[in-house]
């Protein structure tokens, strides 16, 4: 029987490297990932078309929002220090709009008092809110980096430090080694530091237009047909 995995992180977890040595193919979101497990290619991560496609405009028009938009989201659980940072951070007045997603676990603990400043507990549409966004705070979980570049938008990403093998910050260099995106060490995150962050990247056009750019063309929009085909080509020589 034929038999895949798809490793989306750049550190492999142990199951995988394992299983990398039985599989037909293993396919790898990042390039280095690919020398660190068995019958390994690199196709990238299979990304929403709705992400791709997504009208900055609409997404405004859609959200009744008024920009420059900041989104901030931690992933579907959260991220509580960047929560508590953001809340306090934004919770003032801005001349700007936030988009916080906190996650299910600290919604109920978040306040504000910044008309400009939503929290969100869950949202299923990202792509509106990531294409009306014009800087993004993240951590750097594969899925949500390659929505990012996706949408090719300017981020700061703050990798989870107690992920296995520390894989979210080799995940966020793939991009950041490449100056297509900041970092921002989880142990820097405060309100103060987190808000001249995004405040910096917002008072400048051109790094902000330049970021986008740049992660905008690590995004692999042919990943998803690419495991496709390999997926049907193996099933017709069977």
């Amino acid at each position: 029987v034929p038999t895949f995995l798809h490793e989306q992180n750049s550190v492999p977890g142990r199951v995988n490297s394992l299983a990398s040595r039985f599989t037909t193919q293993t396919l790898a979101t990042f390039p280095d990932a690919t020398r660190r497990l068995g019958n390994a290619v690199w196709v990238g991560m299979p990304t929403r078309a709705e992400i791709f496609e997504a009208s900055r405009e609409e997404a405004l028009r859609d959200l009744g929002l008024q920009p420059p938009v900041v989104l901030i989201f931690g992933g579907s659980g959260g991220a509580l220090r960047i929560n508590l940072a953001a809340a306090e951070a934004f919770g003032d007045p801005t001349p700007y709009t936030v988009l916080h997603i906190s996650g299910r676990r600290d919604f109920s603990r978040l306040m504000t008092d910044n008309p400009r400043h939503t929290i969100l507990e869950f949202v299923d549409d990202i792509w509106r809110y990531l294409a009306a966004a014009d800087v993004v705070v993240s951590r750097a979980g594969a899925g949500s980096l390659f929505d990012i570049a996706a949408a090719g938008k300017a981020a700061i990403l703050v990798p989870f430090p107690y992920a296995t093998d520390d894989h979210q910050l080799e995940n966020a260099r793939y991009f950041t080694d490449r100056g297509a995106a900041e970092l921002m060490l989880d142990a820097e995150v405060d309100a103060r530091a987190l808000r001249d962050r995004v405040e910096d990247l917002l008072d400048d056009s051109v790094r902000r237009e330049e970021l986008a750019r740049r992660i905008g063309a690590l995004a692999t929009p042919g990943a998803a047909g690419e495991v496709a085909r390999r997926l049907l080509r193996a099933g017709e020589k069977e």
